[in-house]
């Protein structure tokens, strides 16, 4: 973790210790949800290794917002930010291994270090812009596109994640995406 968190910001020892100090080691078996719609997200989880997945039921239908990947932050940023109940689940695609932050203990951290402060806004700076990063995608790219530029940003992904989350991830059908995928492929 120590090392993700270099390549963005300079942090000292003593506030990596700081951090450190609050987080709780866990592990999760593939399919285990760990954030549910309604109750409130009062945690950050930072991923060593595996994978996650956020999504939303809508009327029965399962929408694949975001994936989560090892070496970097997650959790329902609206949720986390505004207090409000969340509007997602978000479940392991994969056996997963995390340091889990509650809300309270980070703000109290973020009051003593002015690096752990800015490592905070720096997760919700990259929270946003893939947010908006995934907008545009949608908004400006036809589905071969998005699923090109999906190929290219993580190859791996497609091997990783059933392909139904894929489709609903790229906003389209799994008929529509396996069509796809055979045209890239010849």
């Amino acid at each position: 973790m120590k090392g993700t968190i270099q390549s963005h910001l300079k942090i000292s020892d003593k506030s990596y210790q700081l951090l450190m100090s609050i987080a709780t080691e866990k592990k999760v078996r593939k399919n285990q949800l760990l954030f549910y719609p309604e109750k409130p997200a009062n945690k950050i989880l930072f991923l060593k290794e595996g994978l996650l997945r956020g999504y939303k039921l809508v009327d029965g239908q399962d929408f694949t917002h975001h994936f989560y990947f090892a070496n970097w932050f997650a959790t329902d940023f609206t949720s986390f930010l505004t207090e409000s109940p969340s509007q997602i689940y978000i479940q392991a695609i994969e056996d997963t291994v995390y340091l889990e932050f509650q809300k309270n203990a980070l703000l109290d951290v973020y009051s003593k270090s002015h690096q752990l402060e800015t490592l905070g806004r720096i997760i919700a700076e990259k929270a946003f812009l893939a947010t908006v990063t995934k907008l545009a995608n949608l908004q400006l790219h036809n589905l071969t596109e998005r699923y090109e530029l999906l190929m290219k940003t993580s190859p791996d992904l497609i091997q990783r994640v059933a392909q139904k989350h894929i489709a609903s991830y790229l906003g389209v059908s799994e008929q529509s995406l396996s069509r796809i995928k055979k045209q890239v492929i010849s």
